[in-house]
């Protein structure tokens, strides 16, 4: 088959990784074209065989956007079309509307649909009944849509980074509590430093460390310097190749107030991590942590119970060895070729179902 996909970028973030990732793979089958509406830049692999093209839209003009990808349509014809979150769906089915080449668009839904802007939000009601097929992460997200959508929905999983070196650690783990995301709102991070300064004094050679950058960089810091903190928890920054910072850690947080499915948590129990995670919308920590089985899943914003958590996997080494042996058991589930298949199963049935059917 022929298939474009569409994106806004190519820079940082968990869904240009699965992007990049159902790229790859796809195009060892299939002939490929990626379209990005910002510039041509990407924080991840791309195989040689993709056909990278950017629109290079200034100042993020959905209408230039849209003629941007409109073009691309009519021009290389695809079999079918993969749009990877709100704004790109919008611009690809307002582009599909226009365009004389009439591919089905399949669209993939990545975040929690409460925090969408309210323009998005109105377009989404108008626009999306035109999508051929939806992609989402969870099923509390699929049923968000029910009232929206007139296809046929799925839920799929994200696949592991192919590139992620799943080394785990042997012998005694380092004495560090990891976290891994961008320093926004929504990530939280503001929970695991309020809950771990509540043991900090009774826990002196434990640290906190955060991995990431964001827009709340200098409160975070600020924070910590208000609990006097300074000298256990520390801001790292984005990292490349994470692992190499995080495989030896004993206890990964993640402290969100939404999550997807989040690739920061599937890579730490990848890694053998005894993992915690808030079960906050639209679900996807609850779907990867079987609770106290894998994980620990604690309520969002509850930083004493996060406290007694940390302190719990601290105290009681046992619980700790056996949630990370099962917790690496996420690389089988989560495989790449395993996950990118199913992907690739649905396209096909929904480019079938076109073709049988009528729509597009």
């Amino acid at each position: 088959m022929k298939i474009m996909m569409v994106i806004t970028g190519m820079q940082s973030g968990g869904a240009e990784r699965v992007m990049a990732t159902l790229c790859n793979e796809l195009s060892k089958r299939n002939q490929v074209r990626l379209l990005v509406m910002k510039e041509k830049k990407t924080d991840y692999e791309l195989k040689d065989n993709i056909e990278f093209v950017a629109g290079n839209v200034t100042n993020q003009s959905l209408l230039k956007s849209v003629r941007f990808v409109r073009q691309q349509m009519d021009d290389w014809q695809p079999q079918v079309v993969l749009s990877f979150m709100t704004k790109s769906n919008l611009i690809t089915l307002l582009a599909k509307k226009m365009a004389k080449w009439k591919a089905p668009v399949i669209i993939a839904e990545r975040a929690n649909p409460n925090y969408t802007g309210s323009l998005l939000k109105v377009l989404r009601k108008f626009v999306y009944p035109s999508a051929d097929g939806c992609v989402f992460q969870t099923k509390q997200a699929q049923k968000y849509y029910n009232d929206i959508l007139n296809c046929n929905s799925i839920v799929l999983r994200n696949p592991l980074n192919p590139n992620f070196k799943v080394q785990l650690h042997q012998g005694v783990r380092t004495k560090r509590i990891v976290s891994v995301g961008r320093l926004s709102v929504e990530k939280n991070q503001r929970l695991l430093i309020e809950s771990f300064s509540k043991i900090a004094v009774s826990y002196p050679e434990y640290s906190v460390e955060i991995f990431g950058e964001g827009p709340l960089r200098n409160e975070l810091q600020s924070f910590i310097n208000k609990k006097n903190l300074q000298s256990q928890v520390r801001l790292m920054g984005r990292k490349d190749n994470i692992q190499e910072y995080i495989s030896d850690a004993e206890i990964f947080v993640l402290p969100s107030n939404s999550e997807g499915m989040p690739n920061a948590l599937l890579e730490a129990m990848a890694l053998g991590m005894a993992c915690i995670a808030t079960d906050c919308p639209i679900g996807g920590p609850a779907v990867i942590i079987e609770n106290k089985k894998n994980g620990i899943l604690v309520p969002m914003n509850e930083s004493q119970i996060m406290a007694d958590t940390l302190e719990l996997l601290i105290g009681n080494d046992g619980l700790s060895s056996r949630l990370r042996a099962e917790a690496k058991k996420v690389v089988e589930h989560y495989d790449t070729e395993k996950v990118c298949a199913e992907w690739e199963t649905y396209i096909r049935g929904v480019v079938s179902s076109i073709a049988k059917n009528g729509r597009s």
